[in-house]
């Protein structure tokens, strides 16, 4: 499965007061959504990917939702390097030769991606010990597959590939949705969030699925978190 991705399209609503009869809404200022819908559409005969389409409903108190895609420092940066006193990094080197860091994972699947980066330095290459920062997202997506039982069981991306960004294909980010943050206008509206990849049809066919998903504010407040109902791709199919 070499295609993999997703984007995101937003209806927000900023709800404000309109005449001294009516009162805006009055939201908690931790995100609330609900389940729309899902769609899957299939692009036949072509290279292009196919999309999952998740679409949810959302409500804010203080409208602080998205993250601008130019932030990517602190506090929504991707990834933290473990860095000495004196400023200088940890590196697979001190793994290997510090006693008091031999509990350090090794450098084989998965944490090879997660947990260490390769890297030039000046003229020579590095092994980075890192922390993968959740906060660099603002939506997160799980897979779970139906099992004969009837149980479901998440669907574990790291374990079948490796994939560029760590093992969490499907989390993701979408913009800021205020048209001045400062104002703290309650938001309502709805996300439609694309997830493309070549491979839906080859991995889940004719399984059974379903997906759970959360949102998540700027300063970190997280919405609970809703299930679809159980699908396969051919019930929620769309043609593309």
């Amino acid at each position: 499965m070499k295609s993999i991705g997703n984007w995101m399209t937003i209806s927000a609503i900023g709800v404000v007061l309109l005449t001294a009869c009516f009162e805006p809404p009055v939201y908690s200022i931790i995100p609330k959504i609900e389940f729309d819908k899902i769609i899957f559409k299939d692009i036949a005969n072509t290279s292009d990917p196919d999309s999952l389409i998740l679409s949810l409903r959302f409500k804010d108190g203080d409208g602080d939702l998205g993250i601008d895609p130019a932030e990517t420092g602190p506090p929504f940066n991707d990834k933290y390097y473990l860095r000495f006193n004196d400023g200088s990094y940890v590196t697979y080197k001190t793994k290997r030769t510090n006693p008091n860091f031999d509990t350090l994972p090794a450098f084989v699947k998965p944490y090879n991606c997660i947990s260490w980066e390769i890297k030039p330095v000046n003229s020579t290459v590095d092994t980075f010990y890192i922390q993968l920062n959740q906060n660099h997202y603002n939506i997160f997506v799980d897979f779970y597959v139906k099992n004969s039982d009837g149980s479901f069981k998440e669907f574990d991306w790291q374990k079948e590939f490796s994939y560029p960004n760590c093992g969490i294909p499907f989390d993701g980010r979408f913009p800021i949705l205020s048209k001045d943050l400062r104002s703290k206008t309650p938001l309502d509206g709805t996300l439609r969030y694309g997830m493309a990849s070549t491979g839906f049809l080859i991995l889940f066919s004719i399984k059974t699925l379903k997906l759970k998903a959360t949102i998540q504010d700027r300063m970190f407040h997280k919405s609970d978190t809703i299930s679809t109902p159980e699908f396969t791709l051919l019930s929620i199919k769309k043609s593309g």
